[in-house]
């Protein structure tokens, strides 16, 4: 398959008021790759292009794009994945709060044989890019993700930001890894659901869900109960919870206890650490019953995993 992207005249490009962006300019000299948060104060841009692929997941409010001359309202949960040399324009909304994850890439982060500004092929490894490797008036403009794929890419994303920001021992092949799994997950998504306008059932539940799950993450180390969520989301206990369900895949109870075992892996790997604190910090009130729910969810005890986590 032919990589569709041709690179423009730039001379006309300015000519025209588009600016261009670059990788040597963008991206850390290396590392073909970039993982990166940004809010409502970052500012609107007017129409722009790069070299690069670039991906943004809305993770709460919404913004305006505009893509080829066609507007679409970015909305919490939405993403778009744009080929290099797409000219787009970004509008901030005023009074409207946001917060995007972004991920900019050279197709030769993949495989070093894929290059934007060829047709080369890079066999097996461009079929993760293939999905948006088409002409202009094909471009998903905009993917709105299935409740499942919403909190994978969000916890995708969330990780490769943490690595980026880390740069630990080997950080480029995991930022590779849950990129391949990124770019694997909206391509399914495409596929089964299509792009602009997917609304699946209940959506209107997924904004109050999704602030829910927010609440969790901050508040996971207090003590959480189901009448304060129905007081975040404003919904019916019965709504709530057969909503939730139907988003996270897990009764209320299941999912904070789940969020709190993988927070308590995280802090297992401190050294100094103990299990005890552990267990106070990610909101368990009794040693015994963590030690339960730890081995229930990882098949080991607190102690031993702390023991082999470095």
């Amino acid at each position: 398959m032919a990589i569709h992207w041709i690179k423009p005249d730039i001379a006309e490009c300015t000519r025209r008021g588009i600016a261009y962006f670059t990788s040597e300019l963008e991206m850390i000299s290396g590392l073909p790759c970039k993982i990166y948060r940004i809010t409502e104060e970052f500012g609107s841009l007017s129409d722009h292009m790069h070299d690069y692929f670039q991906i943004w997941y809305i993770s709460r409010g919404e913004f305006d794009h505009t893509l080829f001359g066609q507007k679409y309202r970015m909305t919490q949960g939405s993403i778009f994945v744009l080929p290099p040399y797409s000219v787009h324009r970004v509008e901030m909304l005023p009074g409207k709060e946001l917060e995007v994850l972004g991920c900019e890439f050279m197709p030769e982060f993949i495989n070093e044989h894929l290059h934007a500004r060829t047709e080369e092929s890079g066999g097996f490894d461009q079929a993760f890019i293939e999905s948006f490797m088409v002409p202009e008036d094909k471009i998903p403009l905009k993917i709105m993700l299935s409740s499942s794929s919403d909190l994978a890419v969000r916890e995708l994303m969330t990780e490769m930001l943490a690595e980026f920001g880390r740069r630990g021992p080997r950080f480029e092949l995991l930022l590779k890894a849950n990129l391949l799994k990124l770019l694997g997950i909206l391509s399914r998504e495409l596929e089964e659901n299509g792009a602009a306008g997917l609304t699946g059932p209940n959506n209107q539940y997924r904004e109050p869900i999704m602030k829910s799950i927010e609440f969790i993450h901050n508040h996971y180390d207090k003590p959480l109960s189901l009448q304060e969520l129905c007081a975040v989301t404003m919904m019916s206990r019965t709504n709530f919870c057969r909503h939730f369900k139907e988003v996270t895949g897990r009764t209320f109870s299941q999912y904070v206890t789940n969020f709190r075992v993988r927070m308590a892996m995280r802090l297992l790997a401190q050294p100094e650490l103990t299990v005890t604190e552990v267990c106070y910090k990610v909101g368990f009130n009794e040693l015994p019953y963590f030690c339960r729910v730890f081995k229930k969810y990882t098949g080991t005890t607190p102690a031993y995993y702390k023991k082999n986590a470095y």
